[in-house]
């Protein structure tokens, strides 16, 4: 459970770190491409603008000067006259792709290759004189853009490695706390359910000898000697497997007779007011002493929050057998519902260990219910208060 745990927590913090990366990556990027787009933009519309100044300046269709400059080698440039005129200069040496487009930037893949033409144009008295074409390839900022990629993919897929470990290391140092508060607790109640068994014992021969003089008395008292010695048995048995999944040994329950005797159990120790109502056959898919100390536990809350009156129905609903406990008390609101089941919790944490439990019951009941295969739940009442059901597989 608690490597599960750990596990959990480990790639959860790896999943939040990628995802950071990856946008950072993403931003970096885009960024990057934009940037590099708009410098290569601006360095042909330089250049263009620089020819047709100089034509402005001489009133005459002049060709491109050339560049002894090694950084503007790559940049190609033309002037025509017309947009389908032949270039000013020595055409021969213009390439094909750089001409004069219908849009003032093109872009073109040329030889596998991106390439961008922009055109200028030169006016004199209002009249364009002459358009000034000038285009190179962008390969070179291609190739960065996925030089930057790759780089990001390696160290990235490294960074989640290294997440992935601190994350390890780091939940360890979170989860080894809890895990051994819960191995003291397990080994607690192993412990308190080991111990319990001896008195039991000694309790049922002293209750025997009694029950020579009064038999009825003794059959009613060593019924729940047995229950209280399976009961701990099973609590023993949830201890040893806190770990991991535990199940109870199935069989048929006669369900009818076991909530007889959860309520007349109740109705002796505190007095509830409950009745009864459901088929005489009924028998269910579980373990008869764990659907009573659920049972149990359910009828103490009524005691203790529903006000000492219940209604205890059973009935078959499907494949299923279901068991209810309706009171009508305060109930409990939504939030507090979803928390019941949980160990320690109290609905009025204002209540003492002597006026309201442990905190313990529902859990424990739940815990008792899901280990025989069955489902526990709790739902609001028809017109207030609090409905307890638990189901087990019809046998």
């Amino acid at each position: 459970m608690f490597r599960s745990l750990r596990s959990r927590l480990t790639f959860s913090h790896a999943l939040v770190f990628a995802v950071i990366l990856v946008a950072l990556a993403f931003v970096l990027q885009l960024v990057l491409a934009r940037s590099l787009d708009g410098s290569a933009t601006n360095e042909l519309l330089t250049a263009a603008h620089a020819q047709a100044s100089r034509i402005e300046q001489s009133g005459e269709v002049l060709p491109p000067f050339d560049s002894d400059v090694p950084s503007a080698a790559s940049l190609q440039m033309a002037v025509y006259a017309e947009p389908g005129d032949v270039s000013v200069g020595e055409p021969t040496e213009i390439p094909a792709w750089l001409r004069h487009y219908p849009s003032d930037t093109t872009d073109l893949t040329v030889s596998g290759e991106r390439v961008r033409v922009v055109a200028v144009p030169a006016v004199v008295d209002g009249r364009t004189l002459a358009w000034v074409v000038a285009g190179r390839s962008l390969a070179a900022e291609d190739r960065l853009v996925h030089r930057v990629r790759s780089l990001s993919l390696v160290g990235g897929a490294l960074a989640i490695l290294a997440s992935l470990a601190a994350g390890w290391w780091l939940a360890g140092r979170a989860v080894g706390p809890v895990e051994r508060a819960y191995q003291t607790q397990a080994g607690f109640a192993a412990d308190a359910s080991h111990e319990l068994r001896t008195p039991l014992t000694f309790i049922r021969s002293g209750v025997e000898v009694l029950a020579e003089r009064d038999p009825e008395l003794g059959r009613d008292v060593l019924a729940e000697v047995d229950y209280l010695t399976g009961l701990t048995q099973r609590l023993l048995l949830m201890a040893r497997a806190e770990r991991g999944a535990v199940s109870l040994e199935r069989g048929p329950v006669d369900l009818p007779a076991v909530c007889r005797s959860a309520a007349r159990r109740s109705e002796g120790a505190y007095a509830t007011s409950l009745s009864l109502e459901g088929p005489d056959m009924l028998v269910a898919s579980g373990d008869r002493v764990g659907t009573e100390a659920a049972l149990d536990a359910v009828l103490e809350n009524v005691n203790i929050h529903g006000g000492g009156i219940a209604e205890l129905r059973w009935a078959a609903n499907g494949a299923e057998a279901i068991v209810s406990v309706r009171d009508h008390g305060p109930g409990l609101d939504a939030e507090a519902a979803d928390h019941a089941f949980e160990r320690f919790f109290r609905a009025d944490p204002s209540r003492t260990r002597e006026t309201g439990g442990a905190g313990l019951g529902l859990a424990l009941a739940r815990a008792m219910v899901e280990a025989e295969g069955g489902r526990m739940w709790l739902e609001p009442t028809p017109g207030g208060g609090l409905t307890a059901s638990v189901a087990l597989p019809l046998a």
